[in-house]
């Protein structure tokens, strides 16, 4: 056993009961893109993989040992993953990078990805101004 708390009840398996353990076995070994999404919040974090089977199995058990708080919450939203299978890493991480500024999920780092091109660069620009502008006027009223 390990040197930390001894478990009366295992961890939690939030992804393996509502996905199951088909899902994590269809899974492909190739580098990719996975959108995690909750129920009415749509995408809540993106994320890249060398391994999609790897990196998303890594998520079975919401152990609090070995995970932080933040990612625990995260599984526990989670009602559905998608993934999106790419040709290399290097455009698995173009591809996150590019839904992390069109999406904005809640769980992503913020500024962890900037647009690369001006077009998406405006449209990042537009749904900021937005979001400043509409808590503005909420907090003023």
């Amino acid at each position: 056993m390990s040197a930390g708390q001894l478990w009366l009840f295992p961890p939690p398996r939030p992804l393996v009961e509502r996905l199951g353990t088909d899902f994590f076995r269809a899974l492909p070994t190739g580098p990719g893109v996975y959108l995690m999404c909750g129920q009415s919040e749509g995408v809540l974090y993106v994320g890249r993989a060398r391994n999609l089977r790897k990196r998303l199995s890594s998520y079975r058990v919401a152990n609090p040992e070995r995970m932080p708080r933040r990612m625990i919450r995260l599984l526990h939203r989670v009602t559905r993953i998608e993934w999106d299978e790419c040709a290399s890493e290097e455009a698995a991480r173009h591809r996150e990078e590019s839904l992390i500024c069109v999406l904005m999920p809640k769980f992503n780092a913020a500024g962890k990805a900037w647009p690369l091109n001006g077009s998406q660069r405006d449209i990042w620009k537009e749904r900021r101004a937005g979001n400043n502008e509409s808590a503005e006027g909420t907090s003023g009223k």
